[in-house]
């Protein structure tokens, strides 16, 4: 079965009396949205902004970027697993989405990216500069990233104080999902402008089979398995062997949380299915958990990935991670496992930081390691300028008003991390 993916372009976005789309304009009923959030009892403070893309605005304390999308025919509910959602199977159906727009979750008390979480208290009086965490450039050079194109609704949230880091991240995600799921509702009902429908069964099996092998960095050795906070697919986190996904699961969102817009608009997984039929046979995500505990575990995962891919048929593989350090290791296994399969095998990642050109653009390398694309790095390498608009803290916060300082590298700054080919830091043309 197939999924028709329906989208609704936002080119304008703005508060009013009521919340609907129309030829392209959004409108918010901020006081409507902010009510809905303030429902759960665990939440201390809430506020409601909009970024335009080119606005002299930078957005703090980014935990999420989750895309409006809402089912409205078949099976599921978009971004199933996460916050109590169901976890009925998605990908087939009627998908609507909300085109250029994004509900950023941000979060005082949470630092992006690795979940780990402070205090709403400690965020603001700890300041974040000169080590900057996960934060939108709306304007200038350093909106290099492909959210900086993307009016961004930011829903900031503080909890009440001495919930716990599971209770906190439930709350401020699920009112990033309130949001979105009220603001993709508006279009039900309503004619799409475009719809896309999208079925990777058709017959393809004389082209070249290939699967996307995505590596996911998993928080269950600092957190336990039970915890919601991370990456999660169907709303799972914890370490688990290789899941096999439709590429229609990916765009109904069965992966979320943390870099949710990137997953369900994953340029891989995209250009995979434009070409499925004419020129590939593309045939699943595969879903490879990282930070395994030792390297037999890593090898083990590995091998598992390659035989799924080896029993689809696969004769190459795209494969990505989306943490550095040790987790590129499993990475690196799971190249080697393809290859000594027969599956030719891609890496596509970020590089690491030169340091003066002292060091190797990769942690690891072995033999089998044969094709490698790059993202660049994500450094920065001149100063943010100073904005009028600081979102994401509800305080006002001069630190962040200010000019920062260029991000030398990749190291202690998410900003600007891409390993999927979306944006355009460290870009050459030629």
């Amino acid at each position: 079965m197939s999924l028709k993916l329906a989208t609704f372009p936002v080119t304008e976005a703005a508060f009013g009396t009521r919340t609907g789309w129309e030829n392209g304009r959004l409108t918010l009923d901020r006081s409507e949205l902010e009510d809905l959030v303030r429902r759960d009892s665990r939440v201390a403070n809430v506020s409601i902004d909009i970024a335009s893309p080119g606005d002299s605005a930078r957005i703090i304390h980014v935990v999420d970027v989750i895309e409006p999308r809402v089912k409205v025919d078949g099976p599921g509910m978009t971004y199933p697993g996460v916050c109590d959602r169901p976890v009925d199977t998605v990908g087939t159906g009627t998908t609507h989405r909300l085109g250029g727009l994004s509900v950023v979750e941000s979060a005082g008390g949470q630092e992006s990216g690795v979940g780990t979480t402070r205090t709403a208290r400690e965020a603001r009086e700890v300041p974040q500069n000169p080590r900057p965490h996960n934060f939108i450039e709306m304007s200038g050079p350093g909106a290099v990233i492909s959210y900086a194109s993307l009016i961004n609704v930011c829903v900031s949230v503080d909890t009440v104080e001495g919930i716990g880091d599971e209770d906190e991240h439930l709350v401020t995600h699920g009112a990033a999902l309130l949001v979105s799921d009220r603001l993709a509702q508006a279009t039900v009902g309503l004619q799409p402008p475009e719809v896309e429908e999208i079925d990777s069964a058709q017959p393809g099996s004389s082209l070249p089979g290939i699967v996307f092998i995505c590596n996911l960095l998993c928080m269950e050795i600092r957190r336990g398995p039970d915890s919601k906070i991370g990456t999660a697919v169907y709303g799972v986190t914890r370490l688990s062997a290789p899941w096999l996904l439709t590429p229609e699961e990916m765009l109904d969102g069965a992966v979320s949380q943390q870099i949710s817009w990137h997953f369900t608009n994953n340029p891989i997984v995209r250009e995979l299915l434009d070409r499925h039929g004419t020129e590939v046979n593309f045939l699943g995500c595969i879903i490879q958990r990282t930070n395994w505990g030792g390297q037999d575990e890593m090898q083990l995962s590995s091998n598992r990935s390659a035989q799924i891919a080896s029993k689809l048929g696969a004769e190459g593989a795209i494969i990505t991670t989306n943490r550095r350090g040790r987790r590129f290791v499993d990475t690196v296994l799971g190249i080697k496992a393809c290859e000594d399969a027969g599956i030719k095998a891609v890496l596509t990642t970020e590089e690491e930081d030169d340091e003066n050109g002292t060091t190797s653009p990769l942690l690891v390398y072995t033999s089998e390691m044969k094709a490698v694309v790059s993202t660049g790095t994500s450094a920065v390498p001149g100063p943010f300028r100073p904005v009028e608009r600081v979102l994401g803290a509800r305080e006002g916060d001069e630190d962040w008003a200010g000019e920062l300082p260029p991000i030398p590298g990749r190291y202690g700054a998410n900003h600007v991390q891409d390993y999927y080919g979306f944006g355009k830091q460290s870009r050459e043309d030629y």
